[in-house]
């Protein structure tokens, strides 16, 4: 069997770890140039800032600073403030990927705020006791030191405790955003609509993908076979979480005028049923999803749902 506490097993898991990085690094960077859409259009002054924006913007940057970071320091072999270093940077990684289940926790909350106060309540709850998971995981999850005969930062202790409590919280917190966004869409009598269908299975391939990653990070603490084996899957389970969350909220395009006054048309129209939440442009009869999302059943008043990236117009 193989010893994982032996200095040498030890020290090759720090290399695959920093290799680990570089992967990661380049697997983002991809995903970061090709979906600038957001950050284009806020900085041309085509789309509005608002708070909805926040999560999606900052867990991007978040993870994108903390891979950088890894890949630089193994390069540049500078001295530093290592134990300082890594607990901001387990913040930032633990904070991205609590960002990428705020991002479809959003869609929750606009969905319930209007027909049941205490589910918004208890999604709200979840969502402090998320953020306070964060600042412990900073906190404790990983302690390093600089060490001058391979001018590098190794760490010295990881809690292996912290970091099994965060990714299973994560992982059911994340079942439970697709649980109330499925119910909330039945609710309104909107699951099997265009846009009710999307909304559902994009929670639902977020938290397939989320599962496959979280769970691993979850589970290789508890082994607790060494301090880098304890972290070794925690950069590629907060990088694919904030992948496909970017993608979710990308999916949905910003709306403007003239969508709007053409989802109006469609709702009155004979195709109401499926065309909910969709714009058509009438000049290229491009069919786009738009923020401005009507829930509606033949039996009840039309809901108005605003979902990320933009606020309710």
């Amino acid at each position: 069997m193989v010893n994982w506490q032996d200095p040498s097993v030890v020290s090759f898991c720090a290399f695959l770890y920093s290799q680990n990085a570089v992967l990661l690094l380049g697997i983002f960077g991809h995903h970061y140039i090709t979906s600038l859409g957001i950050e284009w259009s806020l900085i041309r002054r085509k789309r509005p800032f608002t708070p909805a924006l926040v999560p999606y913007l900052f867990g991007r940057y978040a993870i994108f600073t903390t891979l950088l970071f890894f890949v630089l320091s193994d390069r540049l072999k500078n001295k530093m403030s290592c134990d300082v270093a890594y607990k901001i940077l387990a913040v930032l990684g633990s904070a991205a990927s609590s960002c990428s289940t705020l991002n479809l926790g959003i869609r929750s909350y606009i969905i319930w705020r209007d027909m049941n106060k205490i589910v918004v309540w208890v999604l709200s709850l979840l969502c402090v006791v998320h953020a306070a998971l964060v600042a412990i995981q900073g906190a404790q999850s990983v302690s390093s030191r600089w060490v001058p005969e391979v001018a590098a930062c190794v760490v010295v202790r990881s809690s292996n405790i912290t970091m099994f409590v965060f990714y299973l919280y994560t992982t059911l917190m994340d079942m439970v955003i697709l649980g109330l966004t499925i119910c909330g869409l039945w609710r309104k009598a909107a699951l099997k609509s265009t846009i009710g269908a999307t909304l559902s299975e994009q929670c639902l391939w977020y938290c397939a993908a989320t599962f496959i990653v979280n769970i691993p990070a979850a589970v290789f603490p508890i082994l607790n076979l060494n301090v880098i084996m304890n972290v070794m899957l925690s950069m590629p389970a907060t990088t694919v979480s904030v992948i496909m969350s970017s993608a979710a909220v990308l999916s949905l395009k910003p709306e403007g005028p003239a969508d709007s006054d053409t989802v109006t048309r469609n709702a009155r129209g004979r195709d109401q049923r499926n065309m909910i939440g969709i714009a058509v442009d009438s000049r290229s009869r491009r069919v786009t999803l738009t923020t401005n999302i009507v829930l509606e059943s033949s039996s009840v008043t039309p809901f108005a749902l605003s979902i990320a990236p933009v606020a309710g117009n």
